[in-house]
């Protein structure tokens, strides 16, 4: 083991720390809730159980003209947008924009994908007992943003973080893949926009069987976010993260697993300046890592979005690096 590797390795678990106290594992637990079938592909609505009694509803496509047995395979991690009502549903073409189907359109382009809720969003939005309980005391029932609120400090008085939990129930949906006879294990990437984006950084780095991933419009330097007076999603904090680093550092710890970064030069809630010094320094990492063409920033002309020809190209990686075209 090199240098570099050794302290990319410590960089790593310095990061994951961070994090927090992690969930309980247990029995993965499986179950297809729904099946729909097209002439292109079978969608299953599933859950999983990713730790004891936290069940994960999910959206499972499998191509059905498969050309090998085992096929590749993508965990496609959804976008925040405020909009808790819509989690899976959304990259799984059902509700939603149309540039975020993208596990819907891995699909049609021969990947096996696996798109879950994030805690929050869509059917993991508050329970119909915790809200009847909290109406009896509380006028203001506790719903988007608010939960999202309440969801990150529970845990953070637990001793974890709301990212622990979320890269959590993603690490476990990888349990899920690997599972699946149609899967080849040895190909396994991910995908994700916005929130998504982030997710697929945190899963890159907890997770070393996934082997590629693209982040679209997820991240900037925390230095350029707090400079410009942002605020993000929960999940993208964690008590003392700067003291390990900001996310080029993060993201160079990633190396040498292929990655692939869009960012749009107008995206206000990304400064485009703190995305191209994370590309700076994840590039110098790929290359001491002996793999400079395994990074890579897509910059286009526009906002905070997820274009056609800039899917296009983020397919074309995930191909690169999973059916090694």
């Amino acid at each position: 083991m090199s240098q570099n590797t050794d302290t990319n390795e410590q960089m790593r678990q310095q990061f994951l720390e961070k994090l927090g106290s992690l969930p309980q594992s247990c029995a993965l637990n499986v179950q297809v809730l729904e099946r729909y079938e097209t002439d292109e592909f079978t969608r299953e609505r599933i859950s999983y159980t990713a730790s004891p009694g936290v069940d994960v509803p999910a959206y499972l496509l499998i191509p059905r003209h498969r050309q090998s047995e085992r096929l590749p395979a993508v965990l496609c991690i959804h976008q925040h947008n405020d909009e808790f009502h819509i989690g899976k549903s959304e990259p799984a073409g059902l509700a939603g924009s149309a540039n975020m189907f993208y596990a819907l359109e891995l699909c049609r382009r021969g990947y096996v994908t696996l798109v879950p809720d994030l805690e929050a969003f869509e059917e993991r939005q508050a329970v119909a007992e915790d809200v009847q309980r909290w109406q009896q005391t509380n006028e203001d029932v506790l719903s988007g943003e608010n939960y999202e609120r309440f969801l990150n400090m529970h845990y953070y008085l637990m001793g974890s973080t709301l990212q622990a939990r979320y890269v959590w129930d993603l690490a476990r949906a990888v349990d899920v893949l690997v599972s699946r006879p149609e899967v080849d294990a040895e190909r396994i990437g991910t995908i994700g926009h916005s929130l998504g984006g982030q997710e697929v950084c945190w899963v890159l780095l907890f997770d070393r069987r996934i082997k590629a991933g693209v982040c679209s419009c997820g991240v900037s330097t925390f230095a350029a976010i707090q400079r410009n007076g942002i605020n993000h999603n929960f999940a993208a904090y964690a008590p003392g993260l700067l003291t390990v680093g900001d996310i080029d550092a993060l993201i160079s710890t990633i190396a040498p697993t292929p990655l692939m970064m869009t960012a749009g030069a107008q995206d206000w809630i990304f400064p485009v300046d703190g995305v191209r010094y994370i590309a700076q320094q994840a590039g110098e990492a790929y290359k001491k890592q002996g793999a400079p063409d395994a990074f890579r920033l897509r910059e286009f002309a526009g906002g905070h979005g997820f274009p056609d020809e800039v899917r296009a190209e983020a397919y074309q990686w995930l191909d690169r690096w999973l059916r090694h075209e």
